[in-house]
């Protein structure tokens, strides 16, 4: 299960999305703050789920 709902093709696409934004390169980590800026998700919804 992942935060957004989407399946793994459309996620990936999303990660690749934030690591253009931010000028990552593939494999580099994405940040909370830069997962939750790019997606308008709450901060404390993200770490909540990641806890789990």
């Amino acid at each position: 299960m992942n935060i957004t709902g989407r399946k793994e093709r459309a996620a990936r696409k999303l990660l690749a999305g934030i690591r253009k934004k931010y000028k990552k390169r593939r494999g580099e980590f994405i940040s909370i703050d830069e997962f939750c800026e790019f997606t308008s998700l709450q901060k404390e919804s993200v770490r909540e789920f990641l806890s789990h």
